[in-house]
């Protein structure tokens, strides 16, 4: 059992605030890159355009973007029959939550820990892997799916599917608008044309500022979503103990695959989740209390099938792997 924490709301707060305000300013920034980029690219009409292009996103992204995903890690459903105490869980989770959002189980085949939300306004799946609930405990699995659903409270898959919009179409523009550049070029020298610079060194950096931007917000909806579920469980200790093991396995997985090369980190610029040491010490400063249990989940959970996944992770031309 779980051990009963003390309250410290003021820390819970002072987390969230931060990573709110975080939010906030990379949104930001985010949109006015790619409206500077749309301005120089097509005036007022660029505008408009990323406007309705995101109109659209948002009204079949999600839908979309879910059976994508779904079918990209060959995902199956899992019903209330074969995993009832990870439904009961789940419920009792989206209750603290106030979702109103119905919540499904997807099961991934693989070695590997995986879990990843996808969804919409209506739904949201939540999948998991083999490996994920063969290898953590019952109190490591509350906080992984604590941590998911956070997501979807905070409202973090729209967050990001925007920011994932804003970063394509800033790319794209900016790399249509520098062809253009270039195809003219010629005709430009020859007429005697002031080059404008500032703008065109704005297109050459302006994919890869979107992408730095869409990163760092990646990881500050990560670190809330963390604090969320210390605080829907009340047990930071088993959040902490499941991102130990997740990055122990894919460190192993790297070392297996690449030696020890695979084990350097890469900066955490270019990292989509914070580092695993730095979100285990900040979990490690929150304590909270444990006033209704959670439902139990055993330690010797089986997932469906015929026994543990044996072929290993491999690449696919997408780019994913399980």
């Amino acid at each position: 059992m779980p051990p009963r924490f003390t309250i410290d709301t003021e820390r819970i707060e002072a987390n969230r605030r931060r990573n709110t305000w975080h939010a906030i300013v990379l949104i930001a920034a985010m949109v006015a890159l790619v409206a500077a980029v749309g301005w120089f690219f097509a005036g007022p009409y660029g505008l408009v355009w990323i406007v309705l292009l995101a109109t659209v996103m948002f009204a079949i992204g999600p839908r979309l973007s879910q059976r994508v995903m779904l079918q990209i890690y060959a995902a199956s459903p899992l019903s209330r029959r074969q995993v009832p105490l990870l439904y009961d869980l789940t419920d009792e989770l989206r209750d603290r939550l106030d979702l109103r959002r119905d919540v499904r189980l997807f099961y991934i085949p693989s070695r590997l820990m995986l879990a990843f939300t996808v969804g919409g306004r209506e739904e949201v799946s939540v999948a998991v892997s083999d490996g994920l609930l063969r290898g953590l405990t019952g109190r490591e699995l509350s906080g992984v799916l604590a941590h998911e659903l956070s997501h979807v409270a905070h409202g973090d898959l729209q967050l990001m599917a925007l920011a994932d919009f804003v970063t394509k179409a800033t790319r794209t523009m900016a790399l249509v608008a520098m062809l253009l550049i270039a195809i003219n070029l010629p005709y430009i020298m020859e007429e005697n044309v002031a080059i404008p610079w500032p703008p065109i060194a704005l297109l050459a950096v302006a994919p890869m500022v979107s992408l730095l931007l869409q990163l760092g917000l990646s990881r500050a909806r990560e670190y809330d979503a963390d604090v969320s579920a210390a605080y829907l469980t009340g047990d930071p200790e088993g959040i902490a103990s499941a991102l130990q093991k997740m990055e122990a396995q894919q460190r192993r997985h790297w070392e297996t695959l690449l030696g020890r090369s695979g084990t350097i980190k890469e900066p955490s610029l270019l990292r989509t989740h914070p580092d695993t040491e730095e979100r285990v010490r900040r979990l490690g400063e929150l304590a909270v209390p444990r006033d209704e249990e959670l439902p139990e989940i055993p330690d010797d959970l089986e997932p469906p099938g015929d026994g543990p996944v044996r072929r290993k992770p491999s690449r696919r031309m997408h780019g994913f792997r399980y």
